[in-house]
């Protein structure tokens, strides 16, 4: 610890993990349609060939982002001793992030792509660290929400031996998840600012398995 440098103190960079996602529901119910071979629907002949043994299975993941930390963008020949990097300072009674949904702005509006509060900040003063804390408190990056949906058969091939048929959609709903601001430096001309995604778009696979 340096003398009058917060900084080094350990104490005061107490904080939670960057991989402290708080919240996270999954759900993946499995439901076997009545139909076919010991059911009392459609439990013999054509019917039971064509409508038996399928199964339904979505997975529904509601997760929370992971806290994010801000920094101040310095010139390469004002760095600090043991690699510290200098935060900029917080400004009282002001929001971290910017309000309203962030994918219902960019929705609306390409451009409107702002997470952060940039009157939430103020530069802090040269050879100084500022008070920001090593992570925002409150604040995680945007929710990582999803829906997949798996539709399998299973036909019986005769003997000991089986097929399954199966249908999987990733990203049901083409939800995006927004990945964390591209720049958390403040003073950076892309600080705040929301430009990529962090899942893939809609995706459909089949499979076939056979065993013997």
């Amino acid at each position: 610890m340096i003398p009058g440098s917060g900084y080094y103190n350990p104490d005061l960079e107490y904080g939670r993990s960057l991989l402290d996602s708080p919240h996270k529901v999954v759900l993946a119910p499995t439901v076997m349609l009545p139909f076919g071979e010991g059911h009392k629907m459609a439990s013999s002949g054509l019917s039971a060939a064509i409508l038996g043994g399928w199964s339904i299975t979505p997975v529904v993941t509601l997760q929370s982002g992971f806290p994010i930390g801000v920094t101040q963008l310095v010139s390469t020949g004002n760095s600090f001793l043991f690699g510290g990097t200098p935060r900029p300072n917080i400004v009282p009674g002001q929001d971290f992030l910017v309000a309203g949904n962030i994918t219902d702005r960019i929705t609306a509006n390409t451009a409107d792509n702002l997470y952060f509060n940039k009157n939430a900040f103020s530069t802090s003063a040269a050879n100084t660290f500022g008070n920001a804390p090593r992570t925002l408190p409150g604040v995680y990056s945007p929710w990582r929400n999803n829906v997949d949906l798996s539709v399998s058969k299973n036909v019986r091939t005769g003997g000991g031996t089986s097929a399954t048929i199966r249908l999987e959609v990733l990203n049901l709903f083409n939800i995006v998840q927004w990945a964390a601001p591209a720049s958390s430096q403040f003073n950076n001309s892309a600080f705040g600012q929301i430009n990529n995604q962090a899942n893939n778009m809609r995706m459909i696979q089949f499979t076939l398995r056979f065993a013997f």
